[in-house]
């Protein structure tokens, strides 16, 4: 064979045997492509904080908007009294407060769960008291002061069943508003005031100074559970594959339905008074409808009252943790 017959065939051969050496790319028509996604968790498990301010509806629980008294009769003038009022600012609702909460996640735009939080809140408020009166002519100073606080306290257990809309969604964080019933169980409230007075007597040359101090501390008997409800709306980010931080605004709204009010404490001066009261003058109960018969009146049955509803709404910013598993 000549030479130049001999590379021609060579030349044919490199790629058929090429060719045999190469495995196909793509399989055949009798073959099947199996695509297995990855199963995503459900459930989230959340830790969070926050701080709370109460709104307008929760700042009546005093009896009055009076700051100080004070009366003047001063011989050869004309008497004075003046009064200083000052309106509430905060109410019940406002303080810190914590919880968790488990989530099960429904659909890309549907959540449900339920929240735990403890809110512990109280409100105080002081009024001042003062009377002068002097008669030069009869040799008498009279001076009288008397600084008198009445402070609400309350603690809330919530359980929060609630359901969470998904508005905005992108893979690293979604924004949502969630609404939601609340249950208070064995809610606790209790009210405390402190009184203390003290006198000057001065008269013909006699000066006698006397004081004295008493505290009083109530439990209000909350109707179990109370009632109430919530909404909110916040945002969500991605911080790994598992662990998300949100942030959000809530509104809380609780009412608490008033069964009785009962005086556990009555010190006067030191000493525990309690006991010489009446069960009339320790007790009250509400109800709906009552007759108040002033003439047989019994000081072992606790006094009658209209029912009371007090409700405790708050807003507030809340952050936390999110755990999905």
């Amino acid at each position: 064979m000549k030479p130049s017959n001999l590379l021609k065939s060579v030349l044919f051969l490199l790629p058929v045997a090429a060719t045999s050496q190469v495995q196909p790319l793509l399989p055949d028509s009798n073959s099947t492509v199996v695509f297995k996604l990855k199963k995503q968790p459900r459930f989230y498990l959340t830790v969070h904080g926050g701080y709370s301010v109460a709104l307008g509806s929760t700042f009546k629980f005093y009896p009055d908007d009076v700051n100080s008294i004070s009366v003047q009769m001063i011989e050869n003038s004309a008497p004075s009294k003046n009064i200083s009022y000052s309106a509430t600012t905060k109410g019940l609702g406002e303080g810190a407060r914590f919880g968790a909460g488990l989530s099960y996640i429904i659909n890309d735009f549907i959540n449900v769960g339920i929240d735990f939080d403890y809110l512990s809140t109280s409100i105080s408020k002081n009024r001042d008291s003062t009377f002068y009166q002097v008669k030069k002519s009869e040799g008498i100073d009279y001076r009288y002061t008397e600084r008198y606080n009445i402070t609400y306290k309350a603690k809330l257990l919530t359980i929060s069943p609630n359901i969470t809309f998904k508005a905005i969604s992108r893979p690293r964080f979604f924004i949502y508003n969630k609404i939601g019933a609340i249950l208070t169980f064995r809610p606790n409230s209790i009210q405390t005031e402190n009184q203390d007075a003290k006198m000057r007597m001065a008269e013909q040359g006699f000066v006698k100074d006397s004081s004295s101090k008493n505290t009083k501390r109530y439990e209000w008997g909350i109707r179990n559970p109370a009632f109430g409800f919530m909404g909110a709306i916040g945002m969500q980010v991605k911080i790994t594959g598992r662990i998300r931080a949100y942030g959000e605004i809530q509104f809380t709204h609780v009412v608490f339905a008033v069964k009785n009010r009962v005086l556990t404490n009555y010190t006067l001066n030191g000493r525990e008074m309690v006991k010489t009261l009446t069960r009339a003058e320790k007790e009250i109960e509400f109800e709906k409808n009552y007759t108040d018969d002033e003439w047989s009146n019994n000081p072992n049955q606790p006094a009658k009252a209209t029912r009371q509803r007090f409700p405790i709404s708050y807003i507030g910013f809340q952050a936390g943790l999110a755990y999905r598993f």
